[in-house]
């Protein structure tokens, strides 16, 4: 039978994050959620292709149709691209405040502990 210990990686086998070694659980969900900034930014670009295309398209087509309704398509197209890439940018925003967040709860408990050394000892500070 394994015990707790054999479940944990060596420091140098951790996963590397800003220059210092994380849990792999702290990253897992980063990934994934720059994954969905990917492919936000992705289906901006595909909406961006498609509203050329149908400009193209409507500018070249023996079948005439209205310029105001081209426009209108165009810039319909313009302004959902232009919302999906910023939910990208969120997407990416959120990642970079996880990390923040991450860092001040691994301070704040390392300062809850030393302060609790402090206390239960005779109040003097260690070295």
């Amino acid at each position: 039978m394994q015990t707790k210990e054999d479940h944990r990686l060596k420091l140098e086998d951790r996963p590397i994050l800003g220059g210092v070694a994380v849990r792999e659980d702290d990253i897992e969900p980063v990934k994934g959620i720059r994954t969905i900034a990917v492919l936000f930014r992705g289906m901006a670009m595909l909406l961006l292709v498609l509203m050329v295309l149908q400009v193209i398209f409507g500018v070249t087509s023996t079948v005439p149709i209205s310029a105001g309704v081209l426009i209108a398509d165009a810039v319909r197209l313009i302004i959902f691209a232009g919302l999906l890439w910023g939910a990208g940018d969120l997407a990416v925003l959120w990642v970079k405040s996880h990390h923040d967040l991450r860092a001040t709860r691994i301070l704040t408990a390392r300062i809850a502990y030393m302060v609790r050394q402090l206390a239960e000892g005779d109040g003097s500070p260690r070295e």
